[in-house]
């Protein structure tokens, strides 16, 4: 008698596990059936509308498809055609706008790190603008790691102050400050150490 609860236990859970094998199984025969049928067609409007990339079509096809593979019940939305392109779309004007602001910030770092013409090429110009990078690397490597992060993260990767502070736990205010007095840093170590140079 003791054993019944158990044996119904093991049924129910028997029974779980093969429902769960079933709802996996239908899943991925949606998600490849939709794969199927929309993928090319995808990839030539991705294409047409925004061109060969960067970020490439396939790409954004692929994390559109991520996106729709991720919901909890994909076969749930109406219309999985609609959500894909938008979710698409969606991806390539988010890293169009990443890849703006990774040419904006590198610019930027380029006018504090170079404040020189660049279209000065003589070979003392070309090797002071590669002496002032090479300091701004050093004073980058003697920061604490996490504030070398967020400006990695900031001026090369294209993310937002509040992109970074959520990776962080931080306000976007607040990765705006560290940013600021660690570039202000590197500034100063820069010049320090070309004006110790010249003395």
């Amino acid at each position: 008698m003791n054993d019944a609860p158990a044996g119904v236990e093991i049924i129910s859970a028997t029974m779980a596990e093969t429902r769960d094998h079933a709802r996996t199984r239908d899943k991925r025969r949606f998600l490849r059936d939709l794969y199927h049928a929309h993928w090319n067609d995808l990839c030539r409007y991705l294409a047409a509308t925004f061109g060969a990339g960067p970020p490439e079509p396939e790409d954004a096809a692929q994390a559109a498809f991520a996106k729709f593979a991720a919901l909890d019940d994909p076969q749930s939305i109406s219309n999985p055609r609609a959500y894909l392109y938008t979710a698409a779309r969606h991806f390539v004007i988010d890293e169009l706008r990443r890849n703006e602001r990774r040419k904006a910030y590198r610019r930027d770092l380029d006018r504090q790190i170079h404040p020189q013409a660049l279209s000065e090429s003589s070979p003392e110009h070309v090797l002071m603008e590669r002496e002032r990078f090479a300091l701004f690397a050093a004073a980058l490597e003697r920061m604490p790691a996490a504030r070398r992060r967020m400006i990695l993260l900031n001026r090369f990767e294209g993310l937002t102050c509040e992109e970074i502070g959520r990776r962080f736990g931080l306000t976007g205010a607040a990765v705006q400050k560290q940013i600021a007095r660690a570039l202000a840093q590197c500034m100063r170590e820069i010049d320090a150490a070309i004006e110790g140079r010249r003395e």
